[in-house]
Parts: structure tokens; C-alpha cells; sequence
């Protein structure tokens, strides 16, 4: 417990160094709204099922001509023309130069592009020759006496993650109070060993819905979470943070910064947006939601055996009591999920290849799901309005096309380009 208690105070103490305004309140942009239309679509061209397997991650370079794919299950990297025409064919499962262990992100620069898996950064040239791989610190270099996760590495050859909090830590499951809270840390090597210097205080907290089973406790990712988002621009250096809670937050509300490699913060921005109460529509929507993620039979079996051993779960984690999967009822789920008095401003954060930053919401025009666009710095635009499909999830976007992934069946994806149009 002594370890718990040092790494809260800590945290506590980098929190308070840094409250201050921000640099404008920024109010969104109700009219005229952009649509989108449908232009590309195309599967892997050597899957069984003609569409790619679970996709990690997805990057377009800002020209808009290659689309690059990245699928964990095969360890595999594809560029393509919007069209669909294969351009590279990288990677493979394993640990020489060039394959890859689990991929999960991918990160489009000036020369080339990076590659993140489990075990290190993989770097190639334009044309997918290999330029240098970096590892990531091994599994003896901590924070505290946690893990730590690496999820981006920099121009400057620094590394950006965060602690690996167990889910029962994180949770106060065990024994200890909720750790409600994290450092971004910039992880560098040196002479020395490994550097570890805090950037930021991320809030955590309601990060994790806690849904209880019968013979096991189900830990998927919360629908309303007001935790902090954070996505790292290596080749600028820099860290974007949206925070949907804080001093002075009304509803509708969120903020979103940006800061260097040494922790200065460049600029900081408060958005605001039409305060939104869930409906019961919504509610029985999201309760769905969990459900098909749960499935009828509990979480897929790719799962640790115990979630005290992993902290670094994207979707859900699961602690095993005993016995075989068993989701649990609807009415467990809705108790657990609760109902917020107002929904959280800001459901997911994009930064796209070419710089803008893309923000999901809660909003719903019609059956359209409601995003907004805005570009970076001092001097702040309102943010743009863009209405998209339901189920269409942004992983990228250039000045005239959105790019996501469309799931097409179990393990069946299909990688869509939605060209961008003015609305009436």
C-alpha cells in the first residue's frame, strides 16, 4: 500500500501545478453542417472472405493516394490506392527486422512510416525498405513499480506513454483507494538507463464499466467516460489532450490542449458545445451496445487469464472467478452503466495525418452521428460540423475524404473513404 500512496500523492502534486484558463473559449459551429457520400471500398485482396481481418489502425497520406492498413492478427502492414489496388505488403509474424509481434499502431511521416507493435518501433522509407527499428524499454524499467505502456515515439527519438495501472487497482478491487489518475510520461534512454520524466497528469477516472457476472467480473471500456483522451503527433513532438471535466467545466463542455516534448503547453482551448441529457433511446442504444460486445457467451477467450496482470486491455478486460463465460443480464448492465445528468462533450479523439483534429460526440442528428472538425493552434476556428453514419468509426481524414472501416461479419472489415460534400 506504500507504493500506492507515494504514486497518488505524486500525481496529486502534478495536478495542482497545473490548473490555469485557457486561451479562448471556442464555441462550435451549428451550420451549415458537411455530409458525406460513398466513393471507395475495398478488402484485402488475399483474404479468404475478400475483406481484411480485425484492423488496428488505419493512416492516409494527406495527398489522399495511399491508404495504409494495419491487422494485428496477421502481424501484417498494406498500402493501397483508394481504389484498391495493393501497393505494399509488409511484415509477417516474428522478431527479425521487419516482421512484426501484434501491431497496433501506425504513424505516417515525411520519409516514411512507423510501425508500433508489442516489442518495438519499426521504421521504413516511402517504398518499404526497413530504415531502423527502436525498442521499447523492457519489462524491468517501471514507474513506481508499474509496467510501463509506450504508445508513441517521437521525432526527437523520445518515447510518450503512461503507467500500467492493473484494472483492479484502478477500480480500488484491491484493497487500495480508485487510482483515479496517471502521468504522461516522455521515456528517453540515456547514459545512464531509461529517463522517465512526467508531462502531464491524465484524469482516469470512470475510464472502465464495472459489470458484475455471475462467475466473473466484465471491465469493457465506459460509454460516457469523462477521462481524458491523449494522442501523440511524433513528427511534431508534441501531445494533444481533450479533457472533458475539470475546474470550472459547464455541461457541454471540454478542453483540448496541446504541449511540447518539455511539457509546455503551446496552446488550450475551451470548446463548447450544446449541453446534451441522454435520452432512453440512447440509453437502451448504448445498453446494446454492450451487450454485442459482451456476446451471448462473455468477451472472446483472447483475454488474460487475470486482469490484476494486464493493464493494457483497448476494448475489455475480464477477471475469471470461476467456471465458464456467462454474460450477464440487461439489467445488470443498465444498473452499472447508470445514467449521467449530462452526457460527456467529447466521445472520441482523432488526429488525422494531416494535422486537423476530429471529435466524436454523443450528438445524433437524426440517424446521423455528429462530429467536429478544428484545426490546431493559438488562433481557434469554431469547430466544424460533419454528420456521418452510425456506424462508420473515423481513423483518418484529408481535406476532401473521411476514412474508416466497415464491419461486413465476424472478422470481415472492409475499408470505406467517404468523400466529404457540403450540406443543404
Amino acid at each position: 500500500m506504500r507504493r500506492i500512496s507515494i504514486s497518488l500523492l505524486h500525481l496529486l502534486l502534478l495536478a495542482a501545478c497545473e490548473v490555469r484558463e485557457p486561451d479562448t473559449v471556442v464555441h462550435a459551429q451549428p451550420e451549415p453542417p458537411r455530409l458525406s457520400e460513398p466513393e471507395f471500398q475495398f478488402g484485402g485482396a488475399t483474404s479468404r472472405h475478400g475483406g481484411f481481418g480485425p484492423v488496428s489502425h488505419l493512416r492516409v497520406s494527406p495527398d489522399g493516394g495511399r491508404v495504409f492498413v494495419l491487422e494485428p492478427d496477421e502481424s501484417r502492414l498494406t498500402a493501397w490506392t483508394p481504389g484498391g489496388r495493393l501497393l505494399l505488403d509488409l511484415g509477417g509474424p516474428g522478431e527479425d527486422p521487419g516482421d512484426f509481434t501484434v501491431p497496433r499502431r501506425l504513424h505516417l511521416g515525411d520519409d516514411g512510416f512507423c510501425v508500433h507493435d508489442r516489442l518495438r518501433f519499426s521504421c521504413f522509407m516511402g517504398d518499404g525498405t526497413l530504415l531502423r527499428t527502436v525498442n521499447i524499454p523492457p519489462a524491468s524499467v517501471d514507474y513506481q513499480g508499474f509496467r510501463l505502456r509506450v504508445d508513441a515515439l517521437l521525432a526527437d527519438g523520445s518515447l510518450v506513454g503512461v503507467p500500467r495501472i492493473p484494472f483492479a487497482m484502478r477500480l480500488g478491487l484491491s484493497a487500495n483507494d480508485p487510482v483515479d489518475s496517471v502521468p504522461l510520461l516522455r521515456i528517453r534512454h540515456t547514459g545512464d538507463g531509461w529517463l522517465q520524466e512526467p508531462l502531464f497528469t491524465l484524469n482516469t477516472r470512470g475510464a472502465t464499466l464495472l459489470v458484475p457476472g455471475e462467475r466473473h467480473i466484465f471491465l469493457p471500456a465506459h460509454p460516457y467516460s469523462t477521462a481524458d483522451r491523449y494522442v501523440a503527433d511524433p513528427s511534431a513532438a508534441t501531445v494533444l489532450v481533450a479533457r472533458l471535466e475539470g475546474q470550472h467545466f459547464r455541461p457541454g463542455e471540454a478542453e483540448l490542449l496541446e504541449m511540447s516534448v518539455e511539457g509546455d503547453t503551446l496552446w488550450r482551448h475551451r470548446l463548447a458545445f450544446d449541453p446534451l441529457r441522454p435520452t432512453r433511446e440512447l440509453l437502451e442504444a448504448t445498453i446494446e451496445d454492450v451487450v454485442k460486445m459482451l456476446g451471448p457467451e462473455g468477451p472472446p477467450a483472447k483475454l488474460p487469464r487475470d486482469v490484476s496482470e494486464d493493464g493494457d486491455l483497448p476494448v475489455f478486460g475480464l477477471a475469471a472467478l470461476s467456471g465458464p463465460r456467462k454474460s450477464p443480464p440487461r439489467n445488470v448492465i443498465e444498473d452499472a452503466l447508470g445514467t449521467p445528468e449530462y452526457l460527456p462533450a467529447v466521445s472520441d479523439l482523432v488526429l488525422t495525418s494531416s494535422g486537423a483534429i476530429w471529435l466524436g460526440t454523443h450528438e445524433r442528428s437524426d440517424t446521423l452521428a455528429v462530429w467536429y472538425v478544428m484545426e490546431r493552434g493559438r488562433r481557434a476556428s469554431p469547430p466544424r460540423r460533419v454528420l456521418l453514419p452510425g456506424w462508420f468509426r473515423v481513423m483518418d481524414a484529408t481535406e476532401t475524404h473521411v476514412w474508416g472501416v466497415w464491419r461486413g461479419g465476424p472478422d470481415i472489415n472492409y475499408v470505406v473513404g467517404r468523400r466529404l460534400v457540403s450540406g443543404s
